[in-house]
Parts: structure tokens; C-alpha cells; sequence
């Protein structure tokens, strides 16, 4: 670089001048406002003033107290919420009573069910007491026809009939007896003898009974109304009470057969016979006395 740039450069730094009267201004107005006196001041009135409360809470980063956010009540946000309850409680409660409506019609289709099979049983049972009736029928018609005592009276005949089981009716004039044999019959009277809840004790006299059944062990006695006796000691009566249901019709169904029928309506026309056989002979005896004495007479 040469003498005469260098001399340049220097011209150009000598010629510029800053501009410091904005500096100066500012400084001037400080120093005014410095240089007053404590007396051209406006004086304090005496009043001092409160000091202001602290306010608790936190602090921003100034120092300056932050203010509370007032909590306002939002009627709308209330009312989803309460819409969203009622809206899950309808739910919860008509899934429970849905479900309860599956099971009411789960248990009444069962009971329909069972009230078809009731009904279809009643008919079944209906048919086997039909069928039942009918071998019992069969089985009596089977037995022996009764045969007439030769006694009136039950005290006589009871210790006649010991060796086994028989059933004996009375007919008022007369005592008519079966010897029963083994097999359904015995089973069945045995049973009916056995069935200890058909018995209770009632309160009176011994009934008039119709049929007696006489056991081993016992006689029992049946009368209408499922009533009679029971006697341990095989005495011809003894204190009333209630017999089971259907011992009577089974026990007279022995004397229905209509061998037993036949049976009964020959022996009372035996029974006529023999006393018009009697009558008759007892006449002719009466006359040949009669002719013997008028001959003696000539």
C-alpha cells in the first residue's frame, strides 16, 4: 500500500463526525432530575398506608401471586353425565330383565312338558288299572266255587278254618268261604294286611262287616265305607277303624265270579229241594199212619 492510500484513508476517518445530542440530552435530563432538592419535592402526607396482604398460593416466576380460577358449575356437562346413567342403568336393566324373560319362557315351556307327560302318564296309569282289573277278574274267575258253612255263626267257624287263608262272606243266613290259594291273590291280600297307614282307630262299636279275612296270625274285618276291625287274636270282632281303600271291592270281587253266582243259587235251590223232599215224605208218613189206624179200627 502506498503513502497516498494510506493519507486517503485518514482524510475519510478525520471527516466523519458521530452525532452524540441524543446522548447528551439524556444525560442533561438525568442530571436535572438529580440535582433537585428534598425541598421542591411534593411532601408525604401523614397517612401511612395498610399493608397489603400476602396472598397465599403460588408465585409466578415475578413474584406476583397467582389468582385462583373461580370453578363455575356446568349445568351442561351435568346433564350428559346424568343422560349417560339413566342411559347404562336402562341398559343394565333390560339386559337383566331380558334375561329373565328367557328363563319365565324356558320354565313355562317346561312346564307345558311336564304337563304332557302328567297327562300321557294319568292315561297310562288309567289303561294299567284297566288292564289290572281285567286280570283280576280273570284270576277270581279261576278260583273254586265258595262253599256254604255248615255254621251260622263266625265264633264257630273262625277255628274250623286255620290251615291257611280264606275269605268268608256273610249274607245274613248264611257264611260262604274261600280257600285262597297261593299266588297274586295271597300276595295281594297280604298287602292290603301289611299296609300298616290304612289302618287308624275310630271311635264306636264294630261295624256289621260283610266279609271277614281270615289269616294265620288275624282276622280282619270289612264292612262299607272302608271301615271294620282287626283282631290279632283271631276273635270274630274288635275295636272299629278305617280299613284301606279297595280292600273291600277286592275281597267281595271273589264272590262276583260267576262260578261263585252259580254256586250260590244251586245251594238255595238244594236248600228248597231238600225241604220239599222233606215236606213230601213227612206227608206220606202220615198217611200210611192214617190207614194203619183205620184198619185197626175194622
Amino acid at each position: 500500500m502506498d503513502q497516498n492510500d494510506q493519507n486517503d484513508r485518514f482524510d475519510r476517518f478525520d471527516r466523519f463526525e458521530p452525532d452524540f445530542s441524543r446522548f447528551e440530552s439524556a444525560s442533561d435530563h438525568s442530571e436535572r432530575s438529580s440535582s433537585l432538592d428534598r425541598s421542591e419535592r411534593p411532601a408525604r402526607t401523614g397517612r401511612r398506608q395498610p399493608a397489603r396482604p400476602v396472598r397465599s398460593g403460588m408465585r409466578m416466576g415475578k413474584g406476583k401471586p397467582m389468582r385462583r380460577a373461580s370453578v363455575k358449575l356446568n349445568y351442561r356437562m351435568v346433564l350428559c353425565i346424568a343422560v349417560l346413567v339413566l342411559l347404562l342403568l336402562t341398559i343394565i336393566f333390560g339386559g337383566l330383565f331380558k334375561s329373565r324373560g328367557s328363563k319365565i319362557a324356558d320354565l313355562n315351556s317346561q312346564i307345558e312338558t311336564l304337563n304332557k307327560d302328567k297327562d300321557n302318564l294319568s292315561a297310562q296309569i288309567g289303561a294299567l288299572t284297566q288292564e289290572n282289573q281285567t286280570l283280576q277278574s280273570s284270576i277270581t274267575a279261576t278260583l273254586p266255587a265258595a262253599k256254604t258253612a255248615e255254621t251260622n255263626s263266625i265264633v264257630d267257624l273262625i277255628p274250623m278254618l286255620n290251615d291257611g287263608v280264606y275269605v268268608v262272606q256273610s249274607t245274613g243266613s248264611q257264611l260262604r268261604y274261600i280257600s285262597v290259594p297261593k299266588g297274586y291273590l295271597q300276595d295281594k291280600l297280604g298287602e292290603y294286611r301289611d299296609d300298616a297307614s290304612g289302618y287308624a282307630a275310630s271311635t264306636g262299636d264294630a261295624p256289621i262287616c260283610q266279609y271277614y279275612v281270615l289269616f294265620t296270625d288275624r282276622v280282619i274285618g270289612l264292612a262299607e265305607g272302608d271301615t271294620g276291625f282287626v283282631s290279632t287274636d283271631r276273635s270274630a270282632t274288635g275295636s272299629t277303624s278305617t280299613i284301606p281303600s279297595g280292600f273291600y271291592d277286592f275281597v267281595a270281587s271273589f264272590f262276583n265270579n260267576s262260578s261263585n253266582t252259580t254256586a250260590s243259587g244251586r245251594s238255595s235251590d238244594n236248600s228248597s229241594d231238600s225241604s220239599g223232599d222233606s215236606s213230601a215224605s213227612d206227608n206220606s208218613s202220615d198217611s200210611s199212619a192214617s190207614s194203619a189206624s183205620a184198619d185197626a179200627n175194622a
